[in-house]
């Protein structure tokens, strides 16, 4: 209670206040106050000599209510006053429902005219204000009920996905990254239940590495560092490694990927295996992803009058900026094509589901992005640009998949993408230099040096495209089992960056998987095997 007094009349010594049944008095304040007593069921305020006319006090009192969800709100008043007014401000801590009777003269206010002084005094939510006008013949009166909801937490952290790879060894033993990407408000540690037999080598954040953390209940990789904190998603990655057990002839064998609590969308796991050794039977709590529907996927193609979003098909094409949207479903390569003729577009790259993000592009600029046949980004491949008029430039791919190139004059050109173990892919441009232009190509991999050309605005383009699609068509079902660029640049990774020695397979099978929403248990995948 915040208290104002003017006096009218004399000079008191002391004012005396009635306390309300049941509370207790916690603090009594002010600056004109020497001492306070309570004597009887009284509050005594003994005042200093010389004190002015108008005094301040605040008095705090307190009452429990042993479970109760309803109470009386007490009304001080102060004895011998010839006239008392005051403002009421109801708080509460947690969410709750208020339902505040109000009688006595009691008119309940909007909180934004209260008094400022009492505002000031708030310390949790405001639920209700009132003022009051006390008059001889009635006493103010507030009667509350509440309806308090259980607190819940606050969703720090989740993980949009997971991209997790595992390679096995012949002796069992296994070695795994897992990359998340994070939308994080406050979180700043992820908390990791590691398998029996498991220790993490490494850990990154926003690429640069971290150093895990152990607690007392477990592992914990930072989700954030010094001077990071990124407003949009970023990615979080760290490596393990489990001793296992060593393969025989023939048996069945399980691996486990930690617990984290943070929530994860879909985690989509990888499993390299070594190649004479044939697997069957895989169970856990795992969907293998070649039973997942593809027709549902959608590829963006930004043409001359609007985006076309076409489901089911894996080129992209794209050219100017538009706003219209239409769907088509069950496109294929040909039918794909057909659209870029009618559209009159300068582009044409192969490229997975998703879409294209290069504004960034200067005039006169050429870019665009490398992807594997799963739509994972390959860093470090070769892409290079040769003009008919002899100008040659050549880049690598960033560890985003992306690459630029500029000063290449106007004309035919011709772009060339490859790296070690995919698909040589080509492309013949008419390159405005004006312009810049978005290349894009998704490389295959291959046992042996192929290339896959692609002659843009020329005129064989459909029937171009139509062999394309029957060489994808052909080269599914053994593509389907090839590793992706993610266990390329694991196997890399091994040998010259992480602190282990271990006889990682380069040759082999790669088997995917796929668990939507995860959180904070462990995802497993058993299965048998025997040797070829």
């Amino acid at each position: 209670m915040l208290a104002d007094i003017t006096v009218v009349q004399g000079e008191p010594s002391q004012f005396v206040v009635d306390l309300p049944k049941g509370y207790e008095i916690t603090g009594a304040a002010g600056a004109t106050v020497e001492s306070i007593g309570f004597p009887g069921n009284t509050l005594v305020l003994h005042l200093t000599s010389g004190t002015p006319r108008s005094h301040q006090f605040l008095i705090s009192m307190e009452r429990p209510l042993e479970g109760s969800a309803k109470a009386d709100t007490p009304f001080l008043s102060f004895k011998d006053a010839q006239r008392e007014t005051g403002e009421v401000l109801v708080e509460g801590t947690g969410a709750m429902e208020l339902t505040a009777t109000e009688g006595g003269g009691l008119k309940r206010l909007d909180m934004k005219e209260i008094s400022p002084y009492l505002r000031g005094l708030s310390r949790f939510p405001m639920q209700a204000a009132f003022r009051y006008h006390r008059q001889p013949a009635e006493t103010p009166s507030l009667a509350m009920q509440w309806v308090r909801f259980p607190d819940s937490n606050v969703l720090a952290a989740v993980a949009e996905r997971a991209m997790v790879t595992t390679l096995v060894t012949t002796e069992g033993r296994s070695l795994t990254e897992v990359k998340l990407t994070v939308r994080n408000q406050a979180q700043p540690f992820l908390k990791v239940g590691l398998p029996a037999g498991t220790n993490i080598l490494t850990a990154e954040v926003g690429g640069e590495k971290v150093k895990p953390v152990q607690g007392a209940d477990g592992i914990r990789v930072p989700l954030l560092r010094p001077g990071f904190r990124p407003p949009d998603a970023y990615e979080v990655s760290f490596v393990f490694m489990h001793s296992g057990a060593p393969f025989a002839r023939k048996g069945g064998s399980d691996l486990s990927l930690p617990s984290m609590d943070i929530p994860i969308s879909v985690m989509q796991w990888e499993l390299f295996l070594p190649e004479q050794y044939k697997v069957k039977d895989f169970g856990g709590d795992v969907i293998e992803a070649r039973l997942l529907p593809t027709s549902g996927q959608v590829v963006n193609m930004v043409t001359k009058s609007g985006t076309v979003s076409v489901t089911g098909a894996a080129p992209l094409i794209e050219t100017s900026q538009g706003q219209i949207t239409n769907t088509f479903s069950g496109t294929t390569l040909s039918t794909f094509a057909a659209i870029a003729e009618n559209e009159g577009l300068d582009t044409l790259a192969l490229f997975t589901p998703g879409v294209v993000n290069l504004d960034s592009l200067q005039p006169g600029e050429i870019g665009g992005f490398i992807v594997d046949p799963q739509g994972a980004v390959i860093p470090g491949a070769q892409v290079t640009v040769r003009s008919d008029s002899g100008i040659i430039r050549q880049t690598v791919t960033d560890e985003a998949g992306r690459w630029v190139v500029s000063g290449v004059p106007a004309g035919r050109a011709r772009i060339e993408a490859s790296v070690n173990g995919f698909r040589t892919a080509e492309a013949t441009i008419n390159h405005d230099a004006s312009k810049p232009a978005h290349y894009s190509f998704n490389l295959s991999l291959a046992s042996v040096s192929e290339t896959v050309t692609v002659e843009v605005n020329g005129k064989d383009e459909k029937r171009r495209s139509e062999s394309i699609e029957r060489d994808l068509a052909k080269n599914q079902a053994a593509m389907q089992n090839n590793a992706s660029a993610n266990v390329l640049n694991l196997q890399r990774r091994v040998a010259g960056v992480l602190p282990v020695r271990i006889e990682v397979p380069h040759a082999g099978t790669s088997y995917r998987f796929v668990r939507p929403l995860v959180l904070d248990e462990e995802t497993k995948v058993t299965f048998n095997y025997k040797s070829k």
